[in-house]
């Protein structure tokens, strides 16, 4: 039911996107934007320390098909280190790696409230939709499995809303609360919903 409801709010907001595309497309004085001008690259990295370190490195790559709306895929780096162990046994640091792909949408019905509504306020909402696949060790956290065969592919699709901030012609800030809608207890996310900050350029 999740992914249905998801699909549907997608699908209301391309509908939008693209009505408000033609009125842009109508207001738009300057020339047309060059195919280069469409592409945009980013992601973000994540660092944690204490008695759990983990470094997240997310490049991403992506192109604004019409000024609302974008495609584009991504890749994933996480290292985790942290101290795991039953209850009356020793505890014993632990490593970990995970490798992973995505692919991503991004909607911007209003990509600025200033010049839509006279407000003096840049940028606007954003609507993110995600499939990621990740290369990981299932036997952390999980009891009954090895190592060895632990290790495989899990696959996840995350949605999230959250604030689109321009820092110049190309350059944004991305804020956004992304929700794990797949049911697996594989999945390396420890919060749901999650934080994630991106920069594009």
């Amino acid at each position: 039911m999740k992914r249905i409801f998801a699909i549907k709010i997608v699908l209301l907001l391309l509908i939008v996107s693209f009505v408000n595309n033609n009125i842009y497309s109508q207001s738009k004085t300057k020339e047309a934007e060059k195919f280069s001008d469409k592409i945009f690259f980013g992601g973000s990295v994540g660092l944690l320390f204490g008695t759990v370190t983990r470094i997240d490195v997310l490049p991403q790559v992506g192109i604004w098909v019409i000024p609302q709306w974008a495609i584009g895929v991504g890749g994933r780096y996480t290292f985790r280190k942290g101290t795991y162990g039953i209850v009356g046994e020793d505890t014993k640091p632990i490593k970990s790696h995970i490798w992973g792909v995505s692919g991503f949408t991004q909607i911007m019905p209003v990509r600025d409230l200033d010049k839509a509504f006279g407000i003096g306020i840049h940028g606007g909402p954003i609507f993110q939709a995600e499939w990621e696949g990740l290369y990981l060790d299932k036997s952390i956290g999980n009891v009954g499995t090895t190592s060895n065969e632990g290790k495989g592919w899990v696959h996840l699709v995350l949605v999230g809303a959250g604030y689109h901030f321009p820092l110049g012609d190309k350059a944004a800030l991305n804020l956004l609360a992304m929700w794990n809608i797949t049911d697996s207890r594989y999945s390396p996310y420890t919060s749901n919903p999650m934080l994630r900050i991106s920069v594009n350029f």
